[in-house]
């Protein structure tokens, strides 16, 4: 129970760019505008279509660069088509972001855990560096409350 809770606990956000420029990007996968490459991630009833820019996957990723070659990936009407199921749709939308902005924000709604999985498969490492810190800040800030908790029990158990 408390690992959940532990992997599921911080939001951040870290911005590299000015906001202009990166609401600019992150329009760009949702525009459906120009795209090359459709990503279909999940598994069953939780399957999300991601249109997004070749050049802009390989430039940030050089596992994208693998998977999108015709090895990984098919083509069918011009398009290059590529699935991921063992990627959930809102961990692959948090590294999307990333990607498209430079922007690494999850405000709770995806586990850390996952997140970082993902982004270490995928190759993002600066995603799995600020992970990787979140999640130590989280382990010392729970222990330092259960010690605080043990030691306040055991003081009140003495009176």
């Amino acid at each position: 129970m408390y690992c959940i809770h532990l992997f599921t606990y911080s939001s951040f956000l870290l911005t590299k760019m000015n906001n202009e420029p990166i609401q600019k990007f992150l329009n760009l996968p949702e525009s459906s505008k120009d795209y090359d490459v459709k990503i279909k991630v999940g598994e069953k009833s939780n399957i999300k279509e991601f249109k997004v820019h070749y050049k802009i996957l390989t430039a940030k990723s050089d596992y994208f660069k693998a998977a999108l070659s015709s090895r990984w990936a098919r083509r069918e009407n011009g398009f290059i088509i590529f699935d991921k199921p063992n990627i959930s749709p809102p961990v692959f939308e948090v590294l999307i972001k990333y990607i498209y902005t430079g922007t690494f924000s999850n405000n709770n709604e995806v586990s850390l855990f996952d997140i970082f999985n993902a982004a270490d498969e995928i190759g993002l490492f600066e995603i799995c560096q600020q992970v990787k810190k979140l999640l130590r800040n989280e382990a010392l800030g729970y222990f330092r409350q259960v010690i605080l908790n043990l030691d306040l029990s055991t003081s009140t158990s003495t009176l």
